[in-house]
């Protein structure tokens, strides 16, 4: 079991856990922290684990990484501004949950194999529906059109039916992979995988 603790712990804080039996990592870089455990993804293809405990008992090793920045360093290293730090995080994450991310600020959608494909502002609306729903739940017709800002009653549902096939070209296409979009006979649409959205 690995944790993982951002922010400014006080040293009860780590002391709690190593008499806990966990391996304390402090760490005053975050920035580099991460581009390490980046670089460690990479290569072993698997989420990075902490050195293993210092005690002879080393069948289940437990870890503990504390992320405490020195404000001076902070201010001065122009690699630690928040919204970097928040990247790096997002993209560990990314590696660590293969789920497919929807990016709300570029409008994309990526695949648990790292492709991405742009989406026009219909398809973003639609797929972001799932985003809020338990995977697998279905959406149904009504739902789509209300998402979409449109009458029921007056809409074309072959509209829908058009842009779900367009979608779903579009992602074996781009994405190399078959988009999870999922046909519920009377009830509407389900996305059958995890669907994570990205700030």
């Amino acid at each position: 079991m690995n944790l993982l603790l951002l922010g400014h712990p006080t040293r009860d804080v780590a002391s709690l856990f190593q008499s806990a039996g966990y391996q304390v990592i402090e760490v005053k870089d975050v920035v580099s922290c991460c581009r390490q455990l980046k670089a460690d993804q990479r290569t072993t293809r698997q989420p990075p684990a902490p050195p293993a405990p210092a005690s002879d008992d080393a069948a289940d090793p437990k870890g503990v990484t504390i992320f405490n920045p020195d404000a001076r360093d902070v201010r001065l290293d122009p690699n630690s501004q928040p919204e970097r730090l928040l990247d790096y995080i997002l993209s560990l994450a990314r590696q660590l949950n293969p789920g497919w991310h929807l990016s709300m600020r570029y409008r994309r959608l990526a695949a648990p194999n790292g492709a991405e494909m742009a989406l026009t502002s219909l398809e973003f609306a639609f797929i972001k529906m799932f985003a809020m729903v338990e995977t697998g739940e279905a959406i149904s017709r009504k739902q789509i059109v209300q998402g979409f800002g449109e009458d029921y009653l007056s809409y074309d549902q072959n509209r829908i039916d058009t842009m779900v096939r367009r979608l779903r070209r579009k992602a074996e296409s781009d994405l190399g992979t078959k988009l999870p979009l999922n046909t519920e006979r009377v009830r509407g649409y389900s996305f059958g995988d995890l669907l994570i959205i990205d700030p």
